[in-house]
Formats: C-alpha cells, sequence, structure tokens
C-alpha cells in the first residue's frame, strides 16, 4: 500500500494539471470591497508585530537534569517566554485574522484577507525563523511556526481569494526546507523519534499543500508511517512510549503528538491516502486514550504518577477528528471552538461544507 501511494504522489507531481487537495473546503463569499475600518483597525495591530529578527538560540523551559522533562525551572521558562514572545505573539494575531475570515461579512472577511497577506508579507520579506543555524528548541519553534503559518494559509485560501505570491510562496519553502533538512537524519534514531518529528512532518505537509508540492506529501507519509508504528499496547489501551516517559505531563503530551497526526492523517485521506486505514487504524485508538486523558475518567491506560490537566488547547485535533468520525469521538461544534491552539490557527471547526 505504501508503494502503491509513492508512486500514485509521483504520478501527481508529474501531472501539471492535478493540484492536492487542502485541508479545508473552499468557502467563499461573493467578492467585496473591504471593510475600511476593519482593514484600518488591523494594519494599526499589525505594526506591533514586526518579523522577528533574533537568533533562533531558544532555551528550554524543563527541568533538564529530570529524563522526564516534566517539571518547568521557572528562570528558564520566564527566558523562554521572552525569547518566543514576539514569535508566538504573530502567530496569535495570525489566527485571529484567519478567524475573522469566518464570518458572514464579505466585506470583513476581505479585510481580513488584505490584512493577512500584508502580515505574511512583511515576515517573508524579511526572511524571518530562515537562519541556517539554530538551537534544537530553536529549531522546534520553528517547527511549530511553519505549521501554522501554513494552517493559516489553508485558511485564507479556503474562506477567501487569497493566494500567496512569489515571495510570500518562496518563503514559505525555505521554512519548509529548513524543517526538512534538521528533521531527516532523526528517522535513523527511533529512539529519539517523539511528536517534535511528527509536528515536523505536519508542518511540512501543511506548507506542501499550500505549495502544491506532492514530494513534501510524500516525505511526511514516510514520517506518519514511523510514527504510528510508535503506538503501542499498553493495560487497556494505548501509548506512544517516548510520550508516555513524560512523568506528569505523559497525557498532556499524548494529546500534544496526536494533532499533527490526525491533521496528516485527514490531508493525507483527501488527497488519497488511506493514512486512517490499515495499520493507520491504530490511529482511533489513540484519539480514544486522549479522550480519556482529557476527560480523566480513568479508563484505558492509567500511569504510576498523577497527571497534570490537558488543556483544551492541546485536543485542537479533536474538531477534525470529530467532523470525519463523529459516530467515534462526537463534539459539538460549541465545544469545538474551545479546541484550538496558536500552532493551529485558532480552532478548526466549521472548515468543511459537508461529510467526507
Amino acid at each position: 500500500m505504501r508503494l502503491l501511494n509513492a508512486v500514485w504522489l509521483t504520478l501527481l507531481a508529474g501531472c501539471a494539471q492535478a493540484e492536492l487537495k487542502p485541508l479545508f473546503d473552499s468557502q467563499r463569499l461573493d467578492a467585496s470591497l473591504a471593510d475600511a475600518r476593519a482593514l484600518q483597525m488591523c494594519q494599526a495591530r499589525l505594526s506591533g508585530f514586526p518579523p522577528y529578527r533574533g537568533a533562533l538560540q531558544m532555551d528550554s523551559k524543563y527541568d533538564q537534569s529530570r529524563t522526564s522533562k516534566d517539571v518547568l525551572d521557572a528562570k528558564a521558562a520566564k527566558r523562554y517566554r521572552e525569547q518566543v514572545d514576539e514569535v508566538y505573539g504573530y502567530l496569535a494575531f495570525l489566527g485571529q485574522i484567519s478567524d475573522y475570515m469566518r464570518s458572514g461579512n464579505p466585506a470583513l472577511r476581505q479585510a481580513a484577507s488584505e490584512c493577512f497577506s500584508q502580515a505574511i508579507s512583511a515576515w517573508a520579506e524579511a526572511g524571518a525563523m530562515t537562519p541556517s543555524k539554530a538551537s534544537k528548541q530553536g529549531e522546534a519553534v520553528r517547527k511549530w511556526f511553519l505549521a501554522a503559518v501554513a494552517t493559516n494559509m489553508m485558511k485564507a485560501q479556503a474562506l477567501t481569494d487569497w493566494q500567496p505570491d512569489p515571495a510570500q510562496r518562496q518563503w514559505l519553502a525555505a521554512l519548509a526546507d529548513r524543517v526538512q533538512r534538521y528533521a531527516t537524519p532523526r528517522r535513523q534514531r527511533l529512539d529519539l523519534y517523539n511528536n517534535h518529528d511528527y509536528w515536523s512532518c505536519w508542518a511540512v505537509m501543511a506548507a506542501g499543500l499550500v505549495l502544491n508540492e506532492p514530494d513534501r506529501l510524500a516525505w511526511a507519509e514516510q514520517g506518519y508511517w514511523l510514527a504510528i508504528g510508535q503506538i503501542t499496547p499498553y493495560q487497556d489501551g494505548v501509548v506512544l512510549p517516548h510520550e508516555a516517559a513524560r512523568g506528569t505531563r505523559a497525557a498532556e503530551y499524548h494529546a500534544f503528538a496526536l494533532t499533527p497526526l490526525v491533521l496528516m492523517a485527514e490531508s493525507g485521506s483527501r488527497n488519497g491516502l488511506d493514512l486512517y486505514e490499515g495499520k493507520g487504524a491504530v490511529l482511533h485508538e489513540l484519539a480514544a486514550q486522549v479522550v480519556h486523558f482529557w476527560r480523566q475518567d480513568g479508563q484505558g491506560v492509567r500511569f504510576a504518577q498523577k497527571q497534570e490537566a490537558i488543556d483544551d488547547h492541546m485536543m485542537a485535533w479533536w474538531p477534525v477528528y470529530a467532523h470525519r468520525f463523529p459516530e467515534r469521538q462526537p463534539l459539538s461544534d460549541k465545544q469545538a471552538e474551545a479546541f484550538g491552539s496558536r500552532f493551529t490557527g485558532g480552532s478548526l471547526t466549521g472548515l468543511w461544507v459537508e461529510h467526507p
């Protein structure tokens, strides 16, 4: 099956007419002039998010003396927040803009689209987040940044007439190249392969969908199957061993790791890849387990240590999964709005027009 998938992607890459199908359905409203007041307000806010020009030399916020890396070091956490404040602030701003694109007001959507393009152009022209040198944590921030930017771009494409211009495409490709270059060698060390690698795969796949580059999907799919192979039966459920080793944050890290896996499986399914099927069917067990963790209902896997509660933003995968499999893990639209993170451009609910 994997060989057939690779052949399919190769054929698709060679077909000039074929285009990859993005994660979200097109829901554009009739053309309209931008709401001048809304655009002006958005542009004024944009001035507060200049392109990040610092080094990607971020430090971990966890106590590095503990193998589980589950305890925050107060000084390190403060330093990390300061190091990423500009980057994460910008991502939150992009997510807010893309949320306005869901408005039923065509003029407001157009204003959001124009402001979004300006926000992307400013960072693209500066080559932000693309330096070749980066610390391990800096590489992590870069891949989360790529995932967020590409996902927001897909939202903009689905909800408005926005399309990336050549400079924006070049920047997105440069970010994806950096992420791939760092992540590829890690596939030779499955003893290290964990949620960071899953996020790298999704970030590159998302960029590939925006850029219509099947080779990036093929690269991400290979990493997806490595991740699926790590899902292991344990007690009355399943675990990801590297995430299970995170002490009091084991449940939290399972939720965080599941988001890129579901987003890849969903995107693959929309492009002819059966990532939910065959060996991928174990993803359903992991989804069920993570919901148990989130509910803290004591079902399935029970870790020896008391677990930190899972914040709703760690469950960004759920609206996507619930849309395709409403019978498995149902979720109301009202609930779904709470499940979204800066790395997914906010909530991913309401971005499809019909059931798969």
